[in-house]
């Protein structure tokens, strides 16, 4: 035993480490291969479940949408034939995916759904095929119809049947998993014990051949660090790297008090350059509310004066209601546009804003220009959103697009709620369009600029996108999230 201590206080710096560092990550591997092998067989048992809850969900989707389609094509008012079919490929592809898997994973009851839903769509499609070759002002079309309807019931219970077998045999595989995972855990928790042990014996080694001198030199360079540069020596014992640090240090210790003397210095002038910075970040947020606080006041000359002189045009060729009703909204759009309390609205607020500005575009371009909102779901209109950001892409798509059509101009904005949560606005007009790649700049007036909205849509979490194509038209689209007031 003697031999070898000696040996050991002996060997180098080096040689400890390595060592040392080599029996503990000896014992952390195999601790994260077991992990890892855990991980792996529990997740591969967890991917063939959700896999076969997701092939029969998918189809369940995808068939649902199919009819929704075929309610749609039914309607004479209504042209769905290409989207009805396209719904039909994705059925079959989901199908195609869900078709009968006899294995021993599965249980005969799941097999014999897979396989009756796959012999009734086959005869769904030949019906289905029949049907969309047939005329719809025939009683025949109503008679196939109606034939589809009742095999896509049984179709529907087929699949939901399949469903809630999955989802039972699913549940079970996954207690399964779970009964391993808890076996394999006691063996981990066993083997946790045995490698905290070896690792305490490990540390406790370590600690008395490195870190205890490396603690004695901590101790004097804490002494110098405190000021007392005139302290003894450190005692120089043995000729290893420890050693060799000692005598290095004793050294250095006259030239210690420049050294802090220069990282004083440094770290002054780094404090500095970080108060500069936050002075000029917050400069930066009063320049973008100064923009927004000077834009809520602008109001587009050209506008008003056009306005103002076709409202006093049918004042004197008609009596009032008409003339009336074209004051009110527009002095409902001076109130808005001058408040300055508020820097966010409820969408609702933006959308009645944006039919008074539309009523007295329709009037002052007499049947050029057609404009209408979509906002099927009232909900939305409750939620906040920045102020003014609406009106300024529909005066946009006038001056730059629809200004020039003496008839057929049309703008179209549509509110919904976004695939990803939040809301989705889009503004889009049949203009002239423009090359995205050479957007055209601007003229000079003072309504609200698409890179104004941009800014102001990214320093609130949304965003701003512009589409366009040349002689077809423009779309510009508005996404934020979603904050109820």
């Amino acid at each position: 035993m003697n031999s070898l201590l000696n040996k050991w206080h002996n060997l180098s710096i080096r040689a400890k480490s390595f060592f040392l560092v080599g029996v503990m990550l000896a014992v952390m591997w195999i601790l994260v291969a077991l992990v890892l092998i855990q991980f792996q067989s529990f997740s591969r048992k967890s991917h063939v479940i959700m896999n076969d809850y997701s092939d029969v969900t998918g189809f369940l989707d995808a068939y649902s949408e199919e009819n929704v389609w075929l309610e749609a094509y039914i309607r004479p008012s209504l042209d769905a034939g290409e989207h009805y079919r396209r719904c039909i490929n994705q059925t079959d592809q989901h199908l195609a995916m869900l078709g009968p898997q006899w294995s021993s994973q599965a249980s005969q009851a799941e097999n014999a759904l897979r396989h009756a839903i796959g012999n009734a769509m086959e005869t769904y499609r030949t019906a289905q095929a029949r049907f969309l070759t047939l005329d719809k002002q025939t009683p025949e079309f109503i008679q196939a119809y109606l034939s589809l309807k009742t095999q896509s019931a049984y179709i529907d219970g087929y699949a939901r049947e399949l469903l809630y077998t999955r989802m039972a045999q699913g549940s079970a595989q996954y207690q399964q998993a779970e009964d391993a995972n808890l076996h394999s855990m006691r063996i981990f928790v066993l083997y946790m014990f045995c490698a905290s042990l070896l690792l305490f014996l490990v540390l406790t080694v370590f600690a008395r051949s490195i870190l205890r001198p490396l603690m004695e030199l901590s101790r004097a360079a804490a002494e110098i660090g405190a000021g007392r540069y005139d302290a003894p020596p450190l005692p120089v014992c043995g000729q290893d790297e420890l050693g060799t640090t000692a005598q290095s240090f004793n050294l250095m210790q006259s030239q210690i008090h420049t050294t802090i003397q220069a990282l004083e210095h440094q770290s002054e002038m780094e404090k500095h350059l970080r108060e500069t910075e936050q002075q000029a970040a917050q400069m930066q947020r009063a320049l973008q509310e100064g923009r927004f606080a000077q834009l809520q006041s602008q109001i587009n000359p050209h506008f008003l004066f056009n306005t103002l002189s076709t409202i006093a045009a049918l004042a004197r060729e008609e009596g009032a209601p008409l003339s009336e009703d074209l004051i009110l909204r527009l002095s409902s759009f001076f109130r808005y546009s001058l408040e300055s309390d508020e820097r966010t609205v409820t969408l609702g607020r933006e959308i009645q804003l944006l039919r008074d500005y539309m009523e007295l575009q329709e009037t002052r371009y007499a049947g050029r220009i057609k404009m209408e909102i979509l906002s099927p779901d009232l909900s939305l209109e409750t939620c906040t959103v920045p102020k003014f950001i609406l009106q300024p892409l529909v005066e946009n798509a006038i001056l730059h697009g629809l200004k020039q059509r003496t008839q057929g101009g049309h703008i179209r904005v549509r509110v919904r709620r976004g695939r990803r949560g939040g809301i989705c606005v889009t503004v889009t007009d049949n203009g002239c369009g423009f090359d995205p790649k050479h957007r055209p700049r601007q003229k000079e007036h003072r309504s609200v600029g698409l890179q104004n909205i941009a800014e102001r849509m990214e320093l609130s979490g949304g965003r701003l996108d512009v589409f366009s194509i040349p002689g077809l038209g423009t779309t510009a689209r508005i996404t934020v999230k979603e904050h109820t007031a």
